[in-house]
C-alpha cells in the first residue's frame, strides 16, 4: 500500500512568482505542505523579470524560456532543456501534477510516460474566454479548445476545481471522468484582528460609519468590474451609506480608473488601492469590509472568496456563476442576477435586515473557510489511488 503523505510529485505550470494569481497559489501550496511529508517540486518558466526561489521550502525547477517583449509572460520552452529531464529522473517522483494543458502540461505528460507513471491535469481557467479577450477570434478559441481536449484525453486523471469548471471542460467536447478537488485558503482569522483592522482604517481613511464593499483581484474588465462600478453608482446617488475599495492591478487598469471617473463618484467614495503583497495588510482590508463584491462569471473557484470568508467577510457573487457554487444563499454567502438594478438591491436588503450580515458571516467563515491544511490530505489520498491504479494497469509493462 502506498502512504499518501511518502509520495513524491512534481507540478508542473506555465507562469509561477512572481506573477501571481489563483493557480499559482495553488500549486505553491500543494508543493509545501506535500513537501512537509514527502516530497513536491514545482517545474516552471524561467520569469521576464529575475526573480529568487531560495525563500521557498521545495525546489523549484525553472525551465527554459523565450521572452515576449510584449507581455509579462516568458513563453515555457522545457524541451530545449537538456537538463530538465535529469533532474526529474534524479527525483524519483511517483506521479506528475500539470496545471496547464500547454507547453509545460505537454511536457509533463511526454516525460511520464517514458518514466512510467502517473499524470493528473487540472482544468483551471476558461481557455475559450482567454482566447476570445485576447484576439476576438472565436475561430481561435475553437482550435485552441479542441488541442486543449486532446491533452485532456491523454492523462490518467482529470481534475476540476469547482463542479462547475468541470461542466466548462465538459462544454468543450470532454466526455472522461472528472474529480472536482476544491480550492483552500492560508488565510485564517489573526490573533490580532482589532489591531490589523485599525492600521488598514488608518492607512486607507476607511470610515467606521459607512457600509465597506470591497473587491479584491485583477483590474481586468472580464472580472465584471464594470458591474461593480455601477451597481456602485446606484447606491451613492441612493444614499450616503456606502464606500467602495478595490484592490488589485491588471492590464485594464487605466481604463477601469478612466471608466470611475467619469462616473463622477463623490470624492472618497470609490477607492482603488492597487496591489497588495503584504498579508497583515490585505487581511486589515478584509477584516474592515462588510462584504465582498466579487460578481464575476469568469472565475471559476475564486481563492479571494475563501479569504474573505476566513475573516467572517461573506460575499456577493452572480447566481449561477462557478463562484457561487461555493456558497449557499443568507446562509453562507448571497447571490444576485448580473445586472446593476439587482446587485443595488440585493446590496439594500443585504444591509436593510436586520441581523441578516451578522447571520451569514457566522455562516460563511464555518462552510467556506476551507484551508489548504485541509485540501492537500485529500490530494495525496488521490494521488495514491491514481498510482496504485496506474500500478495495477501497468504491471505487466514492467
Amino acid at each position: 500500500m502506498i502512504d499518501p503523505k511518502k509520495i513524491r510529485s512534481a507540478q508542473f505550470l506555465d507562469t509561477y512568482y512572481p506573477i501571481v494569481d489563483g493557480v499559482v497559489t495553488t500549486v505553491h501550496n500543494y508543493a509545501e505542505l506535500m513537501n512537509q511529508t514527502g516530497y513536491s517540486c514545482v517545474v516552471t518558466p524561467r520569469p521576464m523579470l529575475e526573480y529568487d526561489d531560495s525563500d521557498k521550502s521545495y525546489e523549484v525547477y525553472r525551465t527554459s524560456s523565450l521572452k515576449i517583449p510584449i507581455a509579462e509572460y516568458a513563453m515555457p520552452a522545457p524541451k530545449f532543456d537538456l537538463k530538465v529531464k535529469r533532474f526529474l529522473e534524479n527525483r524519483r517522483l511517483d506521479i506528475f501534477h500539470a496545471h496547464s494543458p500547454f507547453m509545460e502540461g505537454t511536457f509533463a505528460l511526454s516525460c511520464a510516460k517514458k518514466f512510467g507513471i502517473p499524470t493528473v491535469a487540472t482544468f483551471h481557467s476558461k481557455y475559450y474566454d482567454d482566447v476570445i479577450n485576447v484576439t476576438g477570434s472565436k475561430m481561435a478559441a475553437k482550435i485552441v479548445t479542441a488541442k486543449i481536449v486532446r491533452f485532456y484525453n491523454h492523462v490518467d486523471s482529470v481534475w476540476a476545481c469547482s463542479a462547475g469548471t468541470a461542466d466548462t471542460l465538459r462544454s468543450y467536447g470532454y466526455h472522461g471522468d472528472i474529480t472536482v478537488m476544491d480550492n483552500g485558503t492560508t488565510y485564517e482569522m489573526p490573533s490580532n484582528p482589532d489591531a490589523l483592522r485599525k492600521k488598514a482604517a488608518q492607512a486607507f481613511k476607511i470610515p467606521e460609519d459607512k457600509h465597506i464593499l470591497l473587491f479584491v483581484g485583477h483590474q481586468i474588465w472580464h472580472k465584471n468590474i464594470k458591474l461593480i462600478l455601477d451597481t456602485f453608482k446606484l447606491l451613492d446617488n441612493h444614499c450616503d451609506d456606502y464606500r467602495l475599495f478595490l484592490v488589485g492591478n491588471g492590464y485594464d487598469g487605466a481604463a477601469i480608473r478612466k471608466y470611475a471617473d467619469d462616473q463622477n463618484f463623490k470624492d472618497g467614495h470609490v477607492n482603488f488601492v492597487g496591489k497588495i503583497s503584504d498579508r497583515d495588510v490585505l487581511s486589515g482590508l478584509y477584516l474592515s469590509a462588510d462584504l465582498l463584491f466579487f460578481p464575476s462569471v469568469y472565475d471559476n473557484s475564486p481563492l479571494v472568496v475563501r479569504e474573505a470568508a476566513s475573516m467572517g467577510v461573506p460575499s456577493l457573487l452572480t447566481v449561477g456563476s462557478n463562484a457561487a457554487e461555493a456558497v449557499r444563499k443568507d446562509v453562507s454567502g448571497f447571490t444576485a442576477e448580473e445586472n446593476k438594478v439587482a446587485m443595488f438591491r440585493e446590496i439594500l436588503r443585504i444591509f436593510g435586515t436586520e441581523g441578516l450580515l451578522e447571520r451569514v458571516s457566522d455562516g460563511t467563515q464555518r462552510y467556506v473557510a476551507k484551508t489548504w491544511k485541509e485540501i492537500v490530505p485529500l490530494v495525496q489520498d488521490k494521488y495514491a489511488e491514481i498510482i496504485e491504479e496506474y500500478r495495477f494497469n501497468h504491471r505487466d509493462d514492467a
